[in-house]
């Protein structure tokens, strides 16, 4: 959306030294806010939101949250799809705001409606999290819809939605097939769990060995709940020969980038052999959807 008139050649060449700003070798932060804040007070609403991402993270101005979700409203109730985005974004995570699942909730259907397909994720995640049973079938509907826009991490949350029989009829073949599409396409979360099912025969035959496998490539994106179970595996011999030495391998490795119960094994295992915490049948993988939401391009603006 544009003004009009003389207010139209304003907010034009305020967005032109923007995009000029913008390719500069050195990126002066602080003439970059000001072109786009002469643009938005002229009615440019690209430049709006970028206002408003600029006060919210303190790029070239003291950061003000509530000054910057102001920003994003006004552009969000213009129309723009990708500030409604921002807003929802920022009520979701509690990003200088209070968190508010149902604001974001709000924010995010208004920018899908208004055609930005990239809410529906992020919005299935509110609704496949909710309390409400009512909400999860449409969490469905939306992550069924993100898959089929090449969203890997909405292949993996309809995985386990099968797995759980959330939202839908409980399908674990189903769920070992989307887990499996999307561990293949790299999404670290899809490749821990599909390790899981493995391990623990849901969905087909147990299979230590496919299991192993998944967890290493899960470990190879530094993923601490892999490096975990690789150590459990190698500590009790799970389907492999036990290696007391490779399992504290695993478990440091896990520990150093902070896994809290791998700490707990080690210092357990500094005075006698691990305890048994092998998973119980029929417990599912995963009990949240742990894709997080990212941050909506600009138009253009900070990083």
């Amino acid at each position: 959306m544009r003004p009009h008139g003389s207010k139209t050649r304003l907010a034009d060449a305020a967005m032109e030294r923007a995009w000029a700003l913008e390719e500069a070798p050195v990126r002066d932060a602080e003439a970059l806010f000001h072109a786009y804040l002469v643009a938005a007070r002229a009615g440019n609403v690209d430049a709006m939101n970028n206002v408003g991402l600029h006060y919210a993270y303190g790029d070239g101005v003291r950061r003000d949250a509530a000054l910057g979700a102001r920003w994003l409203r006004r552009a969000a109730l213009k129309g723009d799809a990708l500030a409604a985005f921002n807003l929802g974004l920022f009520y979701a995570q509690g990003r200088g705001l209070r968190k508010n699942p149902a604001m974001a909730r709000k924010w995010y259907w208004r920018s899908l409606s208004s055609g930005n397909l990239d809410a529906a994720a992020n919005l299935a995640d509110l609704l496949f999290a909710s309390k409400d049973p009512k909400d999860w079938p449409q969490a469905v509907a939306l992550y069924r819809q993100s898959m089929k826009r090449g969203n890997t991490a909405a292949r993996y949350n309809l995985g386990l939605a099968y797995e759980q029989g959330k939202g839908t009829r409980r399908n674990r073949k189903k769920a070992l097939q989307l887990y499996r599409e999307a561990a293949e396409a790299g999404d670290v979360d899809a490749q821990l769990a599909l390790g899981w099912c493995y391990l623990n025969g849901v969905g087909g035959p147990q299979d230590s060995l496919a299991a192993f496998r998944w967890y290493e490539q899960a470990a190879r994106q530094r993923e601490p709940r892999a490096l975990f179970s690789l150590g459990e595996m190698f500590l009790e011999g799970l389907g492999i020969p036990p290696s007391q030495e490779r399992a504290l391998r695993y478990l440091r490795a896990a520990a150093e980038l902070g896994h809290a119960r791998s700490r707990r094994w080690l210092k357990h295992l500094e005075r006698e052999p691990a305890p048994d915490t092998k998973p119980e049948a029929g417990t599912t993988s995963n009990p949240e959807p742990s894709a997080e939401p990212s941050p909506g391009p600009e138009t253009p603006g900070p990083a």
